[in-house]
């Protein structure tokens, strides 16, 4: 489960961006991540066909709660922390413990879920916690017509009733789904439930083929087309639309990656997701990307995560991830030929 798949930063004041984007501009590093995600289980209770869960060689565990802590504790910026693996987060039994834990160090804490809750009370809890963003994976919302993706007529009414009692907008509710061959309309209506039941925005992103090959999804042009339509059925709507490859945030944060969009992913010499983005793995390991669980950077266990995000490995694989990432393309800019 892929989880943030936004990485731009909604900025308090113009000053903020001005600077956030010459940094990226240029790729000048921040001195640590800003965005750290901690893998906390592998266990999941949905099986997705694009989900390489079970074939990254990784051990389907809950994440200790005492490596939790230290892992946690060594985070000391007032980070942005995503607590999501390629698991579903809430089937960890001490997940609510977690939030608080994180949010009493003041840590914005963040969670992708697919929505299929295990316990009628975890939504409730949800409302209860002070969690401050959730994001829902979901490819559709017509059971009967989605075969590739996140689905279940239980999962639509669990975000629904989330969305509806939560008060003052809080967690703040996204939906997230990726993009098929032929299954533009499942998006579009995703799309438009989002927006019926009151989430801030809805994420798109490529699918992964590279552990699925057999999955299908459009070509470049196409892809562009349906980003197209989307963006205008949102507008139409009233909500928001991510899509890394082309348009993110509102306004004039919106405007600007508009307009800098290839220039901020160096055109493809960085990914974009190596700029202030770390991994963190249930054995405490920092990696790159949540794909890359054998590509270790440095143990927060027994490490320091500012040494960790500088030393020579970390930076030689920013220079040098093609090497390692092959054509994957699903934080750059431009689609990647495979074959």
């Amino acid at each position: 489960m892929i989880a943030g798949a936004m990485f731009w930063p909604v900025p308090k004041n113009m000053l903020t961006l001005i600077l956030d984007t010459l940094h990226r501009l240029f790729y000048i590093l921040p001195l640590k991540p800003r965005q750290v995600q901690i893998e906390i289980t592998n266990r999941c209770n949905m099986d997705c066909p694009m989900c390489p869960r079970e074939v990254l060689d990784i051990e389907l565990e809950h994440m200790d709660w005492n490596k939790f802590v230290t892992v946690v504790d060594k985070l000391k910026e007032r980070e942005k922390i995503t607590l999501t693996g390629w698991g579903e987060p809430f089937l960890h039994p001490r997940i609510f413990d977690m939030i608080t834990y994180c949010k009493e160090r003041g840590h914005r804490v963040m969670i992708t879920s697919n929505g299929l809750f295990s316990k009628e009370s975890i939504a409730k809890e949800i409302l209860n916690s002070r969690l401050d963003e959730i994001t829902f994976s979901i490819d559709g919302v017509e059971d009967n017509n989605v075969s590739n993706g996140h689905t279940s007529n239980m999962v639509y009414e669990n975000i629904e009733k989330i969305a509806r009692l939560r008060e003052i907008g809080r967690p703040s509710i996204r939906l997230q789904a990726t993009l098929h061959e032929g299954c533009e309309k499942d998006l579009y209506n995703v799309i438009r439930f989002g927006a019926r039941i009151g989430v801030e925005a809805v994420n798109v992103g490529r699918i992964d083929r590279k552990y699925a090959p057999e999955l299908k999804r459009p070509s470049p042009v196409e892809e562009e087309r349906i980003f197209y339509e989307a963006d205008h059925i949102a507008n139409e709507c009233g909500i928001r639309l991510d899509w890394l490859q082309y348009a993110v945030g509102t306004r004039m944060v919106r405007f600007f990656y508009r307009l800098l969009r290839k220039k901020l992913h160096q055109s493809g010499k960085y990914c974009l997701k190596t700029f202030d983005y770390a991994y963190v793995s249930r054995e405490g390991n920092v990696t790159p990307c949540c794909l890359l669980p054998e590509v270790k950077m440095g143990n927060l266990l027994d490490g320091d995560l500012q040494t960790i995000w500088q030393n020579e490995k970390f930076n030689h694989f920013r220079k040098n991830y093609r090497d390692t990432c092959g054509s994957c393309d699903l934080w750059v800019i431009d689609q990647v030929d495979s074959d």
